[in-house]
């Protein structure tokens, strides 16, 4: 069964109940044990993502992800985001970029 998060459908991030019908995923690749946060820092189809010393906030940094710099909980619910941009340039329904004023 996929990956479902409460009150969202399992096709919200591209995700189905059937593994043969999601495309083939890689996994987030460590690159440093402690980064500049003080936890780890792992790599995922082009976007850089940075941990807290305890792993439990991190932040998306993918510069073309409507959602770069934007921080999350841990690791696994960063990564359906970035499948989801990677593979149809969106986010989930229930969420909106809001764009960042000019000069910050």
């Amino acid at each position: 069964m996929g990956l479902r998060l409460a009150g969202v459908a399992g096709d919200e991030f591209g995700m189905s109940d059937t593994p043969a019908d999601r495309p083939e995923r890689s996994f987030p690749t460590e690159t440093a044990a402690v980064g500049p946060w003080g936890g780890p820092v792992y790599g995922y189809r082009g976007a850089e993502i940075r941990c807290n010393r305890q792993g439990q906030v991190c932040t998306l940094l993918m510069p073309d992800h409507p959602l770069h710099g934007s921080s999350f909980g841990a690791l696994g619910t960063i990564t359906p985001l970035i499948d989801l941009w990677a593979e149809e340039r969106r986010l989930p329904s229930y969420m909106h970029a809001v764009p960042k004023p000019v000069g910050v």
